[in-house]
């Protein structure tokens, strides 16, 4: 106990003294594999309540993901392409000025009226491929890059503070149609699952490198493998990569930042 009050001090010190008892608050709860939350350490990362940021959330679902940066004052542009999430996240945020709502699929290429697949065992898992047995053709939908969205919404010249991304296997494609060489974002967050991938043609090594080749530095949030949509995960742990998973049937999430302060911060709040 008398490391833990020197470290809090040390903090104190330097001002992260709230970052660091929140942080320890959650470390408690780790080793019994329960649910953490990567979005939350993202806001404290970002200190999203000190400032006015722009976020774009690709796979919004039905807003669980960009909730908190809305209630801190950031504007938010979100992708949401399966009608009946949409639907909810309109009634949620429709009203709200900071949140702008768009129908498209988000990939490395244009398309017209692609089939996106839906399943009714669990709303969070609509996808442009049908990775699960519970999937069926849900409606025809149009496809858009980043860099199209961007200049079509001239976003180019703003900074991103935050891009956060499940597309439930495109997440690699995303970032593809990402205009790289206008705009970089301080931080990404985007899911990684070879079950789903390595289909479509990568893994999370391919994701990660991509990234890193970026000069993005990375941790990663690995989850125990899914047992069942629609019902609650089990988290792992956190890693800085590069690194191995643990389990190669394992699912996460992977926190890239490219400023040495933001990274320093999010390996802080993960304990690493």
């Amino acid at each position: 106990m008398k490391k833990v009050r020197t470290a809090i001090q040390i903090f104190e010190e330097e001002g992260w003294s709230s970052l660091f008892r929140k942080s320890l608050q959650k470390v408690r709860s780790y080793g019994s594999g329960t649910a953490i939350d990567e979005l939350g350490i993202c806001h404290q990362a970002l200190e999203a309540d000190k400032k006015r940021g722009l976020m774009i959330d690709v796979g919004a679902h039905q807003g669980g993901s960009l909730a908190p940066f809305v209630k801190s004052g950031w504007r938010v542009f979100a992708f949401e392409p399966d009608l009946e999430n949409r639907e909810e996240l309109t009634r949620k945020f429709g009203s709200n000025p900071l949140v702008q709502i768009d129908p498209r699929a988000v990939s490395n290429r244009p398309a017209s009226k692609v089939t996106l697949y839906k399943s009714d065992q669990s709303s969070g898992i609509s996808s442009l491929t049908p990775f699960h047995e519970s999937h069926h053709e849900a409606l025809k939908v149009d496809v858009i890059t980043l860099a199209s969205f961007l200049e079509e919404q001239q976003l180019l010249e703003e900074q991103i503070d935050l891009l956060k991304i499940d597309t439930e296997g495109y997440d690699y494609f995303v970032l593809q149609g990402f205009p790289w060489d206008q705009v970089t974002p301080d931080l990404i967050l985007c899911e990684f699952e070879n079950a789903k991938t390595i289909p479509l043609g990568y893994s999370i090594t391919d994701l990660a490198e991509y990234l890193k080749a970026r000069s993005y530095q990375l941790i990663i949030s690995e989850w125990y493998p899914i047992q069942a949509y629609g019902s609650s995960h089990r988290w792992r742990r956190f890693a800085h990569y590069p690194c191995e998973l643990l389990d190669p049937k394992a699912w996460g999430n992977i926190m890239a930042a490219r400023d040495p302060e933001i990274f320093n911060i999010l390996s802080k709040a993960c304990h690493l």
